[in-house]
């Protein structure tokens, strides 16, 4: 559901920005806590890994800091802390300006999709208004043609305070303003921290990105197999029953081992997320890059997973630089991936930042000369979700399950139902199967065509057998989907057959004596047929031919079986149940023998009679005994 006006979900502010430009103080001044938490951060005085705190605005608004490292031998580190990012301070020293990672984070920020935020110009205790001034504009001209070309810019000193206030009410603004996303059913939780606890256990970290965390949720760790179960929950250190989007959480697991939790991981709602290896997707490259050529190894970030990986286009061998284009992305490892999520490239050797994009499609691995590729990607890459659901459809041979649907378009199976409910374009077959509807169409005329055919070839059949169909025409299909296609098609399905048409097709003159000389072959002998192979070969009709007969009389109900190659008409069996019926009547009980001499036949036919008029509930056995059923 959409956020209430008077609710507020936490806001996550992260810093970016270059080492020593006061990032870390920054946080320190506005929170009260100091988010360098590793020995050696202490040691040497820069942040390292990821630092979090929190703090209350006076608006009441709840907004928790991810601190990133600015060196860049730690910008992975860096990434990481991105992906949970809702806004962003970009932090500048007011005696240093724009620096080589001022402008990387930036472009790293831009890449991953952030979208709010404000710069921050630190230490200006050691700068006069001169430099003040070309500073604010140095930082104009690096944001420009950013998400932060017209965001505030305040200037602080951490130390003494000043401007702190001011930073704080640009902060209300920016949280008030930010445009607040839809808060989704299915839990996320991408792991960038994991420890142990004395007593408690295996304890892992991360920015909740969607959905909500309550204590026994059974989660799965992803791209493992494995399944969770959260123990418990704290949020900035306190002990909460339920995490909420936004928030920084740790969670205390059980049913893994502690190796099996790395940073890189997820913890989402089973069947939400998979970890793949293949993705068609929209990258870009930065104009300070050169020339990416296909094929070419590269360091992949997304989220807090990093891998290596290759890149292959659809429409051309290089990508060069500032320019944007579809290609694949060939992962050496699995991580964590779905539509929608933003990714980085980094330059095998030595690494920096060449570009980045989003995923439109996983787990699916695509050729150049695919027809129509490029135009479904275009669809993939827009924000219309009816568009994208049917571009999702659209390769599909047959229905797929509305879960898959729904993995592959990075939501919920709940959404993906409202998105086709109104849609014509979309078919629904059991409740939870879709399918494009003009694909549908074209199937249902090549059954009909198969169905045809079939009958012509087999003109005293019913029909065609289901399973016979099936795997024909829909062998991979899920049976209630199959069968609830044919519905939608309005086919008739007549116990095991399946026709076009209600009545059974009429035959020709000379099929018709067909069908009467075998009938009349058996009817003849009453309760004590002849076997089918011996009417076959007293009538000279060919095997095959034979059987279609004699099931068109089973479907009429001029034949009851018996047992395989045995019948007799459906007079015969009505003749039989009279006398039965008679001999039973007042509560009577007979035995076999007994009404073997009633009937008038042999033991073994009498055996198999009785037992067809028990399965129909006329008689009922007890003992050696029969009796009516009342």
């Amino acid at each position: 559901m959409m956020m209430n006006s008077h609710q507020k979900y936490p806001i996550i502010m992260g810093t970016a920005g270059h080492i020593d430009h006061g990032k870390t103080t920054l946080v320190k001044a506005l929170t009260g806590q100091d988010t360098d938490r590793l020995p050696e951060e202490k040691r040497r005085g820069i942040t390292i890994d990821l630092g979090f705190a929190h703090m209350t605005l006076p608006s009441g608004q709840s907004v928790a800091f991810i601190d990133v490292p600015g060196h860049e031998r730690f910008i992975r580190n860096m990434v990481a802390g991105v992906h949970g990012m809702d806004a962003v301070l970009l932090v500048v020293a007011a005696d240093e300006g724009v620096m080589p990672q001022t402008t990387e984070h930036l472009a790293i920020l831009r890449l991953l999709g952030v979208q709010h935020g404000m710069v921050v110009i630190t230490k200006a205790d050691l700068a006069d208004e001169e430099t003040l001034d070309l500073v604010k504009s140095l930082v104009a001209d690096a944001v420009s043609g950013t998400f932060l070309e017209r965001a505030p810019v305040a200037v602080v000193d951490a130390i003494s305070g000043k401007g702190l206030s001011e930073l704080k009410s640009h902060l209300s603004g920016l949280c008030e303003s930010r445009v607040q996303v839809e808060d989704g059913e299915l839990v996320r939780l991408p792991i960038d921290r994991v420890f142990s606890v004395k007593g408690f256990g295996t304890v892992v970290t991360g920015t909740l990105v969607c959905g909500r965390m309550n204590v026994e949720d059974v989660l799965e760790l992803v791209p493992t197999d494995k399944t969770v179960r959260v123990r418990g929950l704290e949020v900035h250190n306190q002990p909460v029953v339920q995490a909420s989007r936004g928030q920084r959480v740790a969670v205390n697991v059980a049913g893994v081992n502690r190796e099996e939790m790395v940073r890189g991981r997820v913890l989402a709602s089973p069947g939400s997320l998979r970890g793949i290896d293949v993705a068609a997707v929209e990258v870009e490259l930065l104009a300070s890059s050169p020339p990416l050529g296909e094929n070419t190894r590269v360091h992949v970030h997304s989220g807090t997973a990093e891998t290596l990986g290759r890149i292959f286009y659809f429409d051309r061998r290089q990508l060069e630089p500032g320019r944007m284009t579809f290609a694949e992305l060939r992962l050496e490892t699995t991580i964590p991936l779905k539509r929608r999520d933003r990714f980085l490239i980094r330059a095998y050797s030595p690494v920096f930042t060449i570009g980045g994009g989003v995923v439109l499609e996983v787990g699916i691995h695509h050729h150049r000369k695919e027809a129509l590729l490029l135009p479904r990607l275009a669809s993939l890459a827009r924000d219309d979700d009816t568009e994208v659901l049917r571009a999702v459809l659209h390769p599909l041979s047959g229905p797929e399950d509305i879960a898959v649907i729904a993995q592959r378009m990075g939501t919920s199976a709940e959404k993906v139902l409202r998105f086709c409910q109104d849609d014509h374009q979309v078919l629904i077959l059991d409740s939870r199967y879709l399918w494009d509807h003009a694909a549908f169409l074209d199937w249902l005329d090549g059954l009909r065509h198969t169905l045809l055919e079939y009958n012509r070839a087999h003109p005293f059949k019913p029909g065609m057998p289901l399973e016979v169909l099936k795997s024909q025409r829909a062998l991979h299909w899920p049976p209630k989907a199959f069968r609830s296609a044919l519905d939608r098609g309005n086919l008739v399905v007549d116990r095991e057959w399946v026709r076009i048409s209600q009545a059974i097709d009429p035959l020709k003159q000379d099929q018709e004596k067909v069908v009467d000389a075998i009938f009349q072959a058996i009817a003849e002998g009453g309760l004590n047929p002849p076997s089918f192979d011996l009417v076959r070969q007293r009538l000279t009709i060919p095997l095959e031919q034979f059987d279609d007969v004699v099931e068109r009389l089973f479907l009429a109900r001029r034949l009851v079986r018996l047992q395989d190659g045995l019948a007799i008409s459906e007079a015969a069996y009505q003749s039989g149940r009279k006398k039965v019926a008679e001999a039973l009547k007042g509560g009577a009980h007979l035995t076999t023998s007994e009404l073997k001499e009633v009937l008038g036949i042999s033991r073994r036919l009498a055996v198999l009679f009785l037992e067809l008029l028990d399965r129909e509930h006329v008689t009922r056995r007890i003992g050696d005994n029969r009796e009516l059923v009342r």
